[in-house]
């Protein structure tokens, strides 16, 4: 049996694992999905269950049952420390996959998706216990704090002030943004100042140019980088996700860059390690950090690249880049979407409601891991 691991239960893990599992032949191959949850987690849909009380956990917190389909895959919950590749040629494998703990896993092809950390809000516990007490926590510094200083006026950023405003139309949001304008530079400035717009409409003050710096200590005042005095019951970091590779910082040659993320070839092999392969937020490619790139660009080339190697063939097909598609909600009813084709088009409450303000894409995140598409009841 040749052994196929994906480590990384996230989008991209799932995603990958769905894909592959409908063209494996179980009768040649073993395919394992090691996850540190024993539930898929829908980051997208985090922010609204943490800033309201009527969004179930089954929203963002949803079962591997149907993960593998038909096919007859194993599911591993455990924490991944490092993968070791095989250094002795009289042991025709892969490597090791290695445990919290000690145990080892042999792999024959190894998929990395450990996606990003968070801290703060979306630093969810691995443990069910743990990640409930983890809302409920949240929930209640939310509902408790009337000054809420956001830091990091990203896609997080936005989208957290504008589920706030929908719980708690009275509560005062200034987010801070160490950028000229919301989100990044890839993105036009008629687009990010439409964000923008909507946002102050809905009472959401801004700070541009300026930060705040580290973790603050939260019974101190707090002042921004630049010195500017702010009122805040509550402080949420939402600088965004910082790449979850130390798992392979004892591959050599090195594979990571000195920001943590994964050097990959075309064909999303890791350097040096062409039966290890690499996709998502992780890698070190040059596009914004987008879900809709992972099931559009990286899974068909993952796919496709695997079983090249496994029928011994040279993978060949590459990934460039997808366009530039950037979907943020403000709320259940409104928000604006980027799309990078032609000139770029930008759109506002109406489409961007039905694509994903109004649910947040959950019914179609639960029928992509083998689910229906109503959450489950709490």
């Amino acid at each position: 049996m040749v052994t196929v691991v994906v480590v990384g239960g996230g989008v991209a893990g799932a995603d990958v694992v769905r894909a592959l599992s409908s063209r494996l032949d179980q009768n040649k191959h073993r395919l394992i999905l090691i996850t540190s949850r024993p539930r898929y987690t829908y980051l997208p849909g985090a922010l609204r269950l943490l800033a309201t009380k009527d969004a179930p956990l089954s929203s963002v917190f949803m079962s591997y049952d149907n993960i593998f389909g038909k096919f007859p895959g194993e599911l591993k919950i455990g924490t991944v420390t490092s993968i070791e590749e095989n250094k002795d040629p009289a042991f025709n494998r892969g490597g090791f996959i290695v445990f919290e703990g000690g145990d080892k896993l042999i792999y024959d092809v190894v998929v990395v998706s450990t996606g990003s950390t968070w801290v703060g809000h979306l630093a969810f516990p691995n443990d069910e216990t743990g990640f409930k007490e983890h809302v409920k926590t949240w929930r209640k510094k939310i509902e408790d704090s009337q000054n809420i200083v956001i830091a990091g006026g990203g896609a997080v950023g936005i989208e957290m002030s504008g589920e706030i405003k929908d719980a708690y139309p009275t509560k005062n949001i200034t987010i801070v943004h160490a950028n000229r304008l919301l989100l990044g530079d890839m993105y036009p400035d008629k687009f990010r100042l439409n964000l923008e717009n909507r946002l102050r409409k809905r009472g959401v003050n801004i700070i541009f140019n300026d930060t705040i710096d580290g973790t603050p200590d939260p019974n101190a005042p707090l002042k921004t980088g630049k010195g500017v005095p702010l009122p805040c019951d509550l402080l949420v970091l939402a600088r965004g996700g910082r790449p979850n590779t130390s798992l392979l910082k004892y591959l050599r040659p090195p594979v990571l860059t000195d920001r943590g993320y994964i050097k990959v070839a075309p064909t999303l092999q890791i350097d040096t390690h062409p039966n290890m392969f690499a996709l998502g937020d992780i890698i070190d490619w040059p596009e914004a950090k987008q879900l809709t790139k992972i099931s559009l660009g990286h899974t068909p080339v993952i796919v496709a690249n695997i079983l090249s190697y496994l029928d011994g063939k040279v993978p060949k097909k590459v990934y460039t880049k997808s366009a530039e598609i950037l979907t943020v909600s403000n709320g259940r009813n409104g928000g604006a979407t980027y799309l990078g084709l032609l000139w770029g088009l930008t759109f506002g409450n109406f489409l961007t409601k039905i694509i994903k303000s109004n649910d947040l894409m959950i019914g179609l995140a639960r029928k992509g891991i083998g689910l229906g598409a109503e959450c489950d009841k709490d």
